[in-house]
């Protein structure tokens, strides 16, 4: 597909989604792309449950992918364990190899060059799920940072096409969909969590000033 199709396919795709509810347009995405070649991953963070409580509506048997980097929270995995039986989820875990991830154990690596942890345990093991696929749902709300804020529904990247159902609910309403149909959130976002990632990387604080606390760094690299 060349890069003009590829434009005028994604402003279409962008035109007729706006006008669809955020579920509607995860069940749409369905219709449009094959289901095998739909990647679905998720870090069961503070406002993850949102869209797997979507996905558990419109394709329940859908895989969805949780990257354990080996420095995820215990909280968030019980949580994880939660939500799968909670919503029967059909979550698969994945990692980086055990001799990559042991290098940056042994070598501190999140401590004096976090980009390279990142890559290698998130977004290594991201990169291998995108091949075959060709859309990759992802949980992004524009109101939590400023690189998100512009984003489309559909956003071609390099080798795939980002697809953000959700992308446009204020934090009200994330805020709302949580009470209406009863759904716990990360035990972490009570304790002060506003953003949830590694243990070594992230921190208490509001919305995302918690993660990479006291770096310029916003975002792991799985969404730039």
């Amino acid at each position: 597909m060349d890069s003009i199709k590829i434009t005028t396919n994604l402003e279409t795709l962008n035109q007729e989604f706006d006008g669809y509810y955020p579920q509607e347009r995860l069940d749409k995405v369905f219709e449009v792309f094959d289901s095998e070649r739909v990647l679905m991953t998720s870090s069961f963070g503070s406002t993850s449950v949102i869209l797997l409580h979507m996905i558990s509506k419109v394709r329940p048997d859908h895989p969805i992918y949780f990257i354990d980097t080996g420095y995820v929270f215990p909280e968030t995995k019980r949580y994880r364990d939660q939500l799968i039986d909670r919503l029967n989820l059909n979550v698969v875990d994945v990692g980086a190899k055990p001799n990559h991830h042991r290098f940056t154990a042994e070598n501190l690596t999140w401590k004096y060059t976090s980009d390279l942890c990142c890559f290698i345990n998130k977004v290594g093991p991201t990169d291998k799920l995108k091949e075959g696929k060709e859309v990759w749902i992802s949980g992004l709300l524009r109101y939590q940072n400023a690189n998100r804020e512009k984003l489309n529904i559909f956003e071609q990247r390099s080798d795939i096409i980002k697809f953000h159902p959700i992308i446009d609910m204020t934090e009200e309403e994330v805020q709302t969909y949580c009470l209406i149909y009863e759904l716990p959130l990360n035990p972490l976002v009570y304790q002060g969590y506003g953003s949830i990632g590694c243990t070594h990387c992230t921190a208490k604080g509001e919305g995302r000033e918690g993660r990479w606390l006291n770096s310029s760094k916003t975002e792991c690299g799985l969404h730039t």
